[in-house]
């Protein structure tokens, strides 16, 4: 009896096929057997809406850790199981959670797209157990640990620190600022432009929105600050107003490490990023009982949402 129930499987099989086909749920086998690594590749292909640095970012992480452990495998091939064993393996390396989530999110938006595209039938992306994000703490310095950190760090840094806590720019912002961008005599600049690095190079490009572009205020004492300044480090051909000490645009993490850290050590103590001068600026503005709708267009939020999320508690 058993060859005829094995035929009835098989009309059954090819039954359900057939009426899945009819219904617009069938999915061709041979689709689900293109590899991770291959239909990855169409993916980013077809992607053209991030910025370069963004793009550059999400291939090291693929690189580095989607592709080594999906990449030869059949989309139909990858199982939940396997997702949560690599989601565990990395947590187990050290790797931070903001890291972690970034990599899933890429595996994730492949299946996803494979889903959409009908080469597999659903993504194994689900109920998956993700590490907890680490809330960094912002550090607020009060006006006194400003003067003081930029007393301690190398003195062509003094109004690039000062500048920060008083504008609130962001680094890109300050790293691409531009001399013919800055109006002195009516205490203002322009931001306009901001200088990005990516895999050690160096590139200029127009602010993240719109809400970045912006013009920014300058306290007198600053406007001062920068007059100093510009007349001891002169911009030269490049025009840029923070420079490096060999004169070209600054590098992030060579300023962290050489002068930044060193600085911070000597004077409010760690942990201090440089960012947190950006957050420094708004607590200052807050703490002087200033609007939050002026705050916003400080910063160069895109919406008062972001202004209030972020600084609503203080």
């Amino acid at each position: 009896g058993r060859p005829v129930a094995r035929k009835l499987d098989a009309e059954r099989f090819l039954g359900s096929q057939e009426s899945r086909k009819m219904s617009g749920d069938w999915i061709d086998p041979q689709r689900g057997r293109t590899t991770f690594a291959e239909f990855a590749a169409e993916v980013e292909a077809s992607r053209a809406d991030r910025r370069e640095s963004t793009r550059a970012r999400d291939e090291t992480v693929m690189r580095r850790h989607v592709l080594p452990a999906f990449g030869d495998l059949p989309l139909a091939g990858i199982e939940p199981s396997d997702v949560s064993r690599w989601v565990a393996d990395m947590v187990a390396t050290g790797l931070s959670p903001a890291y972690v989530r970034k990599a899933y999110q890429l595996l994730g938006g492949v299946l996803t797209r494979a889903v959409a595209s009908r080469y597999i039938a659903a993504s194994p992306c689900v109920g998956i157990d993700l590490p907890r994000l680490e809330h960094f703490e912002m550090r607020f310095l009060d006006a006194d640990e400003v003067q003081e950190l930029a007393e301690s760090i190398a003195r062509r840094y003094r109004a690039l620190v000062l500048t920060a806590a008083y504008t609130g720019l962001r680094w890109g912002e300050l790293a691409g600022l531009r001399v013919d961008r800055l109006d002195l005599l009516h205490r203002r600049l322009l931001v306009e432009e901001a200088l990005s690095e990516v895999r050690g190079r160096v590139s200029f490009g127009p602010v993240k929105t719109k809400g970045s572009r912006r013009t920014v205020t300058l306290d007198p004492f600053l406007a001062e600050v920068l007059e100093d300044h510009l007349g001891q480090y002169p911009p030269g051909e490049s025009g840029l107003v923070f420079t490096a000490p060999e004169g070209g645009p600054l590098r992030r993490n060579l300023f962290r490490r050489r002068a930044w850290l060193p600085a911070v050590r000597r004077s409010v103590g760690e942990p201090c990023r440089f960012h947190d001068l950006r957050h420094t600026h708004a607590a200052l503005l807050i703490d002087r009982g200033v609007h939050p709708k002026v705050i916003q267009g400080r910063l160069g939020h895109e919406s008062i949402r972001t202004t209030l999320d972020t600084y609503g508690h203080r």
